[in-house]
């Protein structure tokens, strides 16, 4: 669980990158997202789908959390696969 916040971060990094903004009210992210993030920081994660559920009941690492994110699964996503969101609190 030690990789699990550096994932998360690298993962808000880069849809932060990406266009999306710290006013956003809901960033979405997926296991793609997740497997970059493990990628680009060469590190092991087996089951990249268990972090942000690790977080969807606890305070997500201060450089999310300090934007005013948490993490919630995104229950109205209808594509294959889990979702999760980076929601505003």
């Amino acid at each position: 669980m030690r990789n699990y916040p550096a994932t998360l971060v690298r993962v808000f990094e880069n849809k932060l990158e990406a266009g999306h903004g710290t006013d956003d009210e809901r960033i979405p992210f997926g296991k793609d997202d997740l497997t970059r993030a493990t990628d680009e920081l060469d590190i092991d994660v087996r089951h990249v789908m268990e972090i942000p559920s690790a977080y969807s009941s606890q305070t997500p690492p201060d450089e999310i959390a300090d934007y005013g994110y948490t993490i919630e699964r995104d229950t109205d996503y209808e594509g294959s696969g889990e979702q999760y969101l980076f929601v505003k609190d």
